[in-house]
């Protein structure tokens, strides 16, 4: 069976692919997209001046303009474009291609349109999709109580690029003296509380982040380090650092994505890095509390002001932890693992 699966990504992914194929970006974030091809399925992504154009206005048009090219494909796999699944699957009732879902949104995206015009055109397109596929156990708990049948509900962990992160002649960047790290760039998360926690402290923070993530915050101390850092420049810095802190916004404030963190603990893990992260459902499939690092209440200022305090002066067991971790990402959630078990579902999908 040769399948042809179309990828409709939330955000531009030409660079990062570029990137990963001359080995200077992981391909982590292409969702497995580049190892279909040994399992039989033929993998593409639409990106060109129209997806560009749409993009400007929302994420979700940014595919419109290619609806009739869809049906050259077995399956339309998708992390955004919910009006255009809409459009597709419950106006004009295409039976092909199928729509497979990749879930980092579902939840939130629901909770905050459950009326009105806008929640009822949503729920009908989520309802008309062949399959989801969610990266946490509790987005895949959320979905069924919502009303997806079991046989469309689909949990599949996620993996990262683990020899990615082992690459020693990947570009290094040396930071004077021990600090901590931190890095994302979507919007949940949850810099305030942890700048806030690191006032007080004798401790260096590096944070890997858009001017966007801290606007609101003023008067930065002079321990704290913000800047944007280029993927082959990532793997030294995790490796470097004393340990990696995770801080997310509450679920309950639904903001950003439902798996927000999610990319960037997986890469500390594989890293052999101790994480400190915020208590959020979507995170905790992968990690456990003690174990690989530590948990703590979102925008608990006080409690993760301790945490830091406990790994930085215990850095023995910050390297225990990092340990422990390494070895669970590498034995459960490597992008081999995670891509071997999505070919599977887009398979299950057209067979049905």
């Amino acid at each position: 069976m040769n399948l042809r699966v179309l990828y409709l990504f939330a955000g531009p992914r030409r660079k990062l692919y570029e990137q990963y194929k001359k080995g200077e970006a992981p391909d982590t974030y292409l969702v497995g997209l580049n190892r279909m091809t040994q399992y039989g399925i033929q993998a593409d992504f639409l990106e060109n001046q129209w997806t560009e154009f749409f993009r400007r206005f929302s994420f979700n048009l940014t595919q419109l303009p290619a609806v009739f090219k869809f049906r050259r494909y077995d399956v339309i796999f998708s992390g955004s474009g919910i009006f255009t699944l809409f459009v597709c699957k419950f106006i004009l009732r295409f039976k092909k291609p199928k729509w497979v879902i990749y879930n980092t949104y579902l939840s939130n995206l629901l909770k905050r349109n459950n009326s009105g015009i806008k929640g009822w055109v949503i729920k009908k397109a989520v309802l008309s999709v062949d399959a989801v596929v969610s990266p946490s156990k509790a987005q895949k708990e959320f979905l069924k109580n919502f009303g997806l049948p079991d046989y469309k509900n689909h949990y599949i962990p996620y993996g990262v690029d683990f020899d990615f992160y082992q690459n020693k002649n990947l570009t290094p960047v040396v930071i004077d003296g021990r600090y901590i790290f931190s890095a994302g760039r979507d919007v949940g998360r949850d810099y305030l509380t942890l700048i806030s926690a690191i006032r007080q402290l004798s401790v260096k923070l590096l944070i890997a982040a858009l001017p966007r993530n801290v606007k609101e915050i003023e008067d930065l101390p002079n321990n704290v380090q913000i800047g944007y850092f280029k993927p082959s420049e990532m793997p030294s810095l995790f490796k470097n650092s004393s340990f990696v802190v995770v801080p997310t916004i509450p679920e309950n404030k639904m903001v950003g994505s439902d798996c927000s963190g999610q990319y960037v603990l997986l890469e500390a893990m594989a890293s052999g890095k101790a994480v400190i992260t915020s208590d959020r459902a979507t995170l905790l499939d992968y990690f456990t509390d003690n174990q690989h690092g530590l948990v703590v209440e979102p925008e608990n200022v006080e409690q993760l002001n301790r945490a830091i305090n406990t790994l930085w002066y215990n850095p023995e067991q910050a390297n225990k932890m990092g340990q422990a971790g390494q070895e669970n990402v590498k034995r459960q959630f490597t992008m081999d693992i995670f891509s071997k078990k999505l070919a599977e579902v887009f398979k299950i999908v057209v067979n049905n």
